[in-house]
C-alpha cells in the first residue's frame, strides 16, 4: 500500500506542478515549450543538469558496478560518465556560435551535411530517447516493486503515465522546475543516508568484508581486485562508461535544449561544470563504494539473496533503515527516473517540433499551438511504447544493457564532431562511417569469445573506427563547406 501511495502522491504533485507552469508561462509558444525562451539562469540549469544526469543507473548501476569491480567500480562509473561533458561544452558552444537561432543539433546536421544524414541522426536520437526512458522505467520498477512487494508491471505503468503526462503538459520549463525540487531531495538522501549506512555497518567491518572477497576463494563474490582502485577490469569499465556516456550526452537533445536555453555562454559553461563535476560525480562514487561495497561485504549472492546485482542498492537500504529506508530510497530512485526520462522526452519534443513536424506536414503553415499539440500527442504515444519495452525487459541487468548500448550510440559521433570543426567531411563519408562503425563494433563483440573483454573492444571499435574512416575519407574529398551560411538558419 505504501508503494502505491508514494506513486500516487508524487504523481499528483508533478501533474499539478505542470498545470501551474502552463498558467504562469505561455507554454503553447514553441520557443518557450522547447527551450524555455532561452532565458534560464545558472541555478536552474546546474540543478537540472545534475539531476537529469542522475539516472536510475547512476544510483542502481553504480552500486552494481561496486559489486562487479569492487572499490574501483563507483569511481570508474563517475569519471567515465562526466568526461563526455568536457567534449559537450565546446561542441554546444560551437553550435550556438554557428547557429545563433538553432534549436536542435540535428538541424545543424541538416545544414552541414544534408537531409539524408539528418534522417540517420534522427533515427539514433529517437532510439536513444526510447532506450533512456525505458531504462529509467526499469530502474523505478526494480526500486519500488522489491521493497514494497507490489507488481513490477504496475509500477512501470503508473510511472510511465506520470512521466509522459507531466512532460507533455509542461515542456522544458516544467521539467527544469521539477529538477530543482528533486535536486534537494536526491542530495539529502545521497549525502545524509549513505554516510549513516557506513556508520551503522562500520568502516572496519566493510573493509574486512572486502578483504575476504579479495582473498577467500570460497567467497561467492571472490574478486582479487576488489580493493584495487585501479584494477584492470575497473579501468576497462571506465573506458566503456566513457564511450557509453559519450553517446548519451552528445546525442541527447535534452542537454542541447538546456544549453540553448541558458541566458549566456558564461551561464552555460559554469552550470554544466558545477552540475556534473561538483554536484553529480560524488553520488555514484558514494553509491558504488558504500552500497556496492556493503553488498559484497554482506556476501549477497545474485539469484539467492537478490534477484540480480541491480537489486543491491535497494536491498542494503532496506536492511539498514527498514520500511523507512525503503520508502526514502524508492522516492529517490523514482525522482531520478522521472527527471532523466523527462529530460530525454523534452529533447525528443524539440526534435518533434523543429525537425519532424515540418517533414510530415511539408508545405503547410502550422501555428506554434499546432506544433506543440503534435509534440504532446506523440509524447503520449511514446509513453505507451516505453511502458511496453520496460515490461518486456523485466529481470535484465541495467548495467549490462548500459554497457552494450555504447556499441550502437558511439558510431555517429565521428561524423558529428569532425564535421562541426572541419570543412572537408561530406555526407557520403559520414553515412559510411556510421554504418561501418556499428557493424565493426557488433562484430567485434560477437567474435571475441571472452565476456570480460568483448564489450570493451566492441565499444572502442564503434567509437574509434568512424573517426578513422571520416579522417581518411575526407583527405580525398573536395568538399569545402562554408560554415557562415549556418548563421542564416531560422527555426521552422
Amino acid at each position: 500500500m505504501e508503494g502505491y501511495l508514494l506513486l500516487g502522491v508524487f504523481g499528483l504533485f508533478f501533474i499539478m506542478l505542470a498545470i501551474i507552469t502552463t498558467k504562469l508561462f505561455n507554454i503553447n509558444d514553441a520557443d518557450e515549450f522547447i527551450v524555455a525562451g532561452r532565458k534560464l539562469p545558472f541555478g536552474l540549469i546546474a540543478a537540472s543538469v545534475m539531476v537529469s544526469w542522475i539516472w536510475t543507473t547512476s544510483l542502481l548501476g553504480s552500486a552494481e558496478a561496486g559489486m562487479w569491480y569492487g572499490i574501483g567500480g563507483g569511481m570508474a562509473f563517475a569519471v567515465g560518465s562526466f568526461v563526455p561533458f568536457f567534449f559537450f561544452l565546446p561542441i554546444v558552444l560551437r553550435i550556438r556560435k554557428l547557429m545563433p537561432n538553432g534549436v536542435t543539433f540535428t538541424s545543424f546536421i541538416s545544414g552541414r551535411y544534408g537531409k539524408k544524414l539528418q534522417l540517420v541522426f534522427l533515427f539514433f536520437v529517437i532510439l536513444l530517447a526510447l532506450y533512456v526512458s525505458t531504462e529509467q522505467l526499469i530502474g523505478i520498477g526494480y526500486a519500488i516493486s522489491l521493497p514494497f512487494d507490489i507488481p513490477y508491471t504496475a509500477v512501470v505503468i503508473i510511472s510511465a503515465v506520470i512521466i509522459t503526462l507531466y512532460i507533455s503538459i509542461a515542456g522544458l520549463r516544467g521539467s527544469v522546475f521539477n529538477d530543482l525540487i528533486q535536486f534537494f531531495v536526491i542530495s539529502l538522501v545521497a549525502f545524509v543516508f549513505l554516510p549513516l549506512i557506513l556508520k551503522n555497518y562500520g568502516f572496519e567491518q566493510l573493509y574486512n568484508g572486502l578483504v575476504d572477497v579479495a582473498t577467500n576463494k570460497n567467497n561467492p563474490n571472490y574478486n582479487p581486485d576488489s580493493l584495487n582502485l585501479f584494477a584492470p577490469a575497473a579501468l576497462r569499465y571506465l573506458v566503456v562508461a566513457m564511450v557509453v556516456s559519450m553517446g548519451f550526452v552528445l546525442l541527447g537533445q535534452g542537454y542541447y535544449s538546456k544549453a540553448i536555453a541558458a541566458i549566456s555562454r558564461k551561464t552555460l559553461i559554469y552550470s554544466f561544470l558545477v552540475g556534473t563535476i561538483l554536484a553529480w560525480a560524488p553520488i555514484p562514487i558514494l553509491f558504488g563504494t558504500v552500497l556496492g561495497g556493503t553488498g559484497l561485504a554482506m556476501d549477497l549472492v545474485p539469484g539467492e539473496d537478490i534477484r540480480v546485482t541491480t537489486d543491491v542498492a535497494p536491498y542494503v537500504f532496506s536492511e539498514f533503515f527498514s520500511s523507512t529506508g525503503s520508502l526514502i530510497f524508492s522516492l529517490m530512485v523514482f525522482m531520478a527516473g522521472i527527471t532523466t526520462a523527462g529530460n530525454s522526452i523534452v529533447g525528443l519534443q524539440g526534435i518533434l517540433i523543429e525537425d519532424i513536424h515540418p517533414k510530415i506536414y511539408k508545405g503547410s503553415h502550422a501555428s506554434d499551438t499546432q506544433k506543440v499539440r503534435f509534440a504532446r500527442i506523440v509524447t503520449l504515444i511514446f509513453g505507451v511504447i516505453i511502458m511496453i519495452f520496460a515490461i518486456v525487459l523485466e529481470g535484465v541487468s541495467l548495467l549490462y544493457i548500459d554497457i552494450l548500448s555504447g556499441i550502437l550510440f558511439a558510431a555517429p559521433l565521428g561524423a558529428f564532431i569532425l564535421g562541426l570543426f572541419w570543412r572537408r567531411p561530406n555526407q557520403t563519408i559520414a553515412i559510411w562511417s556510421i554504418v561501418l562503425g556499428v557493424t565493426g563494433g557488433v562484430l567485434t563483440f560477437l567474435l571475441i569469445d571472452d565476456p570480460d573483454i568483448d564489450y570493451f573492444y566492441g565499444n572502442v571499435v564503434s567509437l574509434v573506427l568512424p573517426f578513422i574512416i571520416v579522417i581518411i575519407g575526407s583527405l580525398f574529398s573536395k568538399e569545402a563547406y562554408h560554415f557562415d551560411q549556418l548563421k542564416h538558419y531560422r527555426p521552422n
